[in-house]
């Protein structure tokens, strides 16, 4: 097999077709975008077809947060029956495994709408394509995946049929070394609706909840309440992630919509949206609580005198 041949049997597995990205041992596994088929394969040429890979979601379902096919590293061998099996019976899906040396990766086209507004009845999930891939490989290979492996839209890159393994071509495994078709996709696009990904969020969501120590108790901090009263423009970075983020969070225990519409509006544009969802998720997930005067005193001195300066000429 060709890899100009193995390159189009890949991309027949996706709804849209370039830009996307590539990466391959030249370029340092550093992924590139590429524009047509020729500038995929003139990357793929100057590496000598060797971790050829090209990812798995386009910039269209990138920008649309729309993961519309679910793929799986499977280091262990042993396990392809029983997780093929898995497919079958949950999704009714026939997917594609090919052998890539060290084990085999499962590409399976699902049906998919756009998540970039998903909610969980008036909250909004954050991250919700990153926890679906998530969910999916280690839901329909019972966890028999590589648990280290954590798929995003940006990260799932799939490896080109007859390009090469480097690290069995490092050991002299020259044959092993070359991706292969073990079995083929039947052309059907998964119907996913039946998995239960939203029942999943929810135990997670109890779990941040637990973890963050919620009650229902809403409490204040005198000192956060007056710098949100009173915009500081020194110091915004560390304000927002120290400070504001996890105070609205996890103490005025608002929800993670509320939390970005009164950050935006309190930053006026110079904390980009997509770091302030970010810092949301992350302070709800880990419970990360705001600096208390004292220990920012104790460890942040520079914080302390520009807030405490700020505050006192607020005054």
């Amino acid at each position: 097999m060709n890899v100009e041949f193995g390159l189009d049997y890949i991309m027949k597995h996706f709804e849209s077709q370039f830009p996307r990205n590539i990466s391959t041992l030249a370029t340092n596994h550093r992924q590139v975008e590429v524009y047509s088929k020729q500038e995929a394969l003139q990357h793929f040429n100057e590496s000598q077809f060797v971790d050829c890979r090209i990812s798995a979601f386009g910039r269209e379902e990138i920008e649309q947060e729309k993961p519309n096919l679910i793929f799986v590293d499977l280091d262990n061998k042993l396990a392809l029956d029983e997780v093929l099996a898995l497919f079958h019976k949950t999704i009714n899906a026939i997917p594609l495994v090919l052998n890539t040396g060290n084990g085999y990766a499962i590409v399976q086209p699902i049906e998919m709408i756009s998540l970039s507004e998903s909610k969980l009845g008036q909250t909004q999930i954050f991250d919700v394509s990153k926890q679906f891939l998530l969910f999916a490989e280690r839901y329909l290979t019972n966890s028999k995946c590589d648990m280290g492996n954590h798929p995003s839209l940006k990260s799932c890159l799939i490896r080109i049929p007859g390009t090469y393994n480097s690290k069995l071509l490092n050991q002299g495994k020259y044959q092993q070394a070359r991706v292969s078709i073990i079995s083929e996709w039947n052309g059907i696009r998964a119907d996913v609706r039946n998995l239960p990904f939203l029942n999943y969020v929810r135990i997670q969501q109890r779990k941040m909840k637990r973890r963050a120590g919620y009650t229902s108790t809403k409490s204040i901090v005198p000192y956060i309440e007056h710098i949100l009263q009173n915009k500081i423009t020194h110091g915004r970075k560390r304000i927002f992630a120290l400070v504001i983020c996890p105070y609205l969070v996890n103490v005025k225990k608002l929800s993670l919509e509320e939390c970005e519409k009164i950050i935006l509006d309190y930053f006026d544009g110079h904390i980009p949206k997509n770091t302030i969802q970010y810092k949301l998720n992350e302070v709800y997930r880990k419970g990360i609580l705001p600096y208390s005067l004292k220990n920012m005193q104790d460890n942040d001195p520079e914080l302390y005198q520009i807030i405490t300066h700020c505050t006192s000429e607020m005054a």
